[in-house]
């Protein structure tokens, strides 16, 4: 038989056998109605087979889904009239006033250490031992597996400016032992060379590059707490161990050493920063007070070598001498704004001369054949003097200053004062070139900008 026949003979029998059935319930009601029997108490006394029944249930499909969207309906049509119930309450009840909450984005973590530093700077005042404290409170409520540690880390160590903890070695110990010791250790060689637990070293790398831009050597009990926490096979390790080699080497190489922390004393930072500007050993720095108001705490210092006093004294006093600046000058990260009494340049450039080239050319030919040969003596040629530091090619630098304000009045004060020591200043005219450095700044950036 063909699939065809077979389908057409299963239709047959379900049809028959539903036919079937469909007589025998009606003759069941007819029955009832005749006796007075009510129709829900007869019973059925035809077998329902497994075809009549698949059927049935064909037969009742698009039924269901009658039913199913006349459910839907009524339920929306349930919720429009609570919806419209609320909005009525709320018409009748006055709006409270309500504030706008803006989303902060930190997590839970981050407000849990936010707090622990809060609770220790409310204890005191930012000093080491609260710093302290605050590390030890997390400690204390870290628990087993110490979560939050490299956020905790990272604060901590955004923090050590405010604290001016940043030159200590004991802090940058005490931020480290946050690590857990024996959790971040390889299990073999082979482990140790694709960099286990990487976020945990970068981590770790980033306390050790505060501590080298601060200039904090590590000690080896710093070692032995990173050996303890990543090994000896760790990126962390051989950090340590480039720092521990080359940084004691450049600590003493500046031959004007500034402290760690730098002094907070102006006077002392003009000292020395005027002391690196001078390459005149012979040089001397004086420290003046505002002669105006003394009280005030004003100050110029001034520096000027007997070099420089000789040279002043020979200048010619149709020509006129210029003060420029502001210069500045780093220690550390502290600037100082100098001033330098100096000469303009000498002459003019080479190139606004129309016959230089040729000149320049004709004595080169002159040369060519202008040589001596063994069995000549030589001519006698004027000794030229060697000129000093102070003459360059930009002009001759006759003494510098930094003042407390750097204002255009204490730099005429340091003029003043320098007549005492060099009366030909008296009778040269002084030219001022006094700019702010930081509107020169902004000017370059915009004509940068305009290109």
């Amino acid at each position: 038989m063909t699939p065809r026949q077979t389908f057409l003979c299963l239709r047959n029998l379900l049809l028959r056998d539903a036919r079937h059935v469909l007589l025998s319930d009606r003759i069941l009601v007819q029955q009832a109605s005749n006796k007075s029997i009510p129709q829900c108490s007869f019973v059925r006394t035809y077998h329902q087979t497994a075809p009549v029944m698949f059927y049935r249930r064909f037969l009742d499909r698009g039924k269901g889904k009658v039913k199913k969207k006349k459910k839907e309906e009524e339920d929306q049509e349930i919720d429009a009239k609570i919806v419209e119930e609320k909005l009525t309450q709320l018409e009748k009840v006055k709006k409270p006033g309500y504030k706008i909450r803006i989303p902060t984005y930190e997590s839970t973590t981050d407000r849990y250490i936010n707090r622990i530093f809060k609770k220790a700077e409310e204890q005191g005042e930012k000093t080491e031992e609260t710093f302290n404290t605050a590390i030890k409170i997390y400690k204390l409520n870290a628990g087993l597996y110490v979560r939050g540690h490299i956020e905790f880390g990272d604060l901590a160590l955004s923090k050590l400016e405010e604290y001016e903890l940043q030159y200590n070695l004991e802090v940058y110990k005490m931020i480290f032992s946050i690590f857990p010791e024996g959790k971040y250790l390889p299990k073999s060689k082979v482990d140790a060379e694709f960099i286990p637990f990487p976020r945990q070293q970068d981590a770790a790398l980033r306390v050790l590059t505060k501590m080298f831009d601060n200039g904090v050597i590590p000690d080896e009990e710093f070692g032995r707490m990173i050996i303890s926490r990543f090994s000896q096979r760790s990126k962390v390790f051989t950090r340590f161990q480039r720092m521990l080699y080359w940084m004691p080497k450049f600590k003493h190489m500046n031959p004007w050493p500034v402290p760690r922390p730098p002094p907070k004393d102006p006077t002392q930072l003009a000292v020395m920063a005027l002391k690196r500007m001078s390459f005149d050993l012979e040089t001397k720095i004086t420290v003046v007070n505002d002669p105006r108001d003394s009280c005030s705490g004003k100050f110029i210092a001034s520096a000027q070598s007997p070099k420089q006093i000789e040279l002043l004294s020979k200048h010619p006093p149709s020509k006129p001498i210029i003060v420029e600046g502001e210069h500045y000058v780093y220690l550390r990260k502290v600037s100082q704004k100098v001033f330098v009494l100096k000469t303009d340049r000498e002459g003019e450039l080479p190139g606004e001369e129309p016959d230089y080239y040729k000149a320049m050319e004709e004595e080169e030919d002159e040369e060519m054949f202008d040589f001596v040969t063994p069995l000549e003596e030589e001519e006698q040629t004027a000794i030229v003097p060697k000129k000093s530091v102070h003459e360059q090619e930009d002009g001759t630098v006759y003494g510098m200053c930094i003042t407390s304000d750097s204002s255009k009045e204490s730099v005429q004060d340091w003029i003043q004062f320098l007549q005492t020591n060099n009366p030909a200043l008296e009778h040269i005219p002084v030219l001022f070139r006094i700019r702010d450095a930081d509107f020169l700044l902004n000017e370059t950036l915009k004509h940068e900008e305009e290109e």
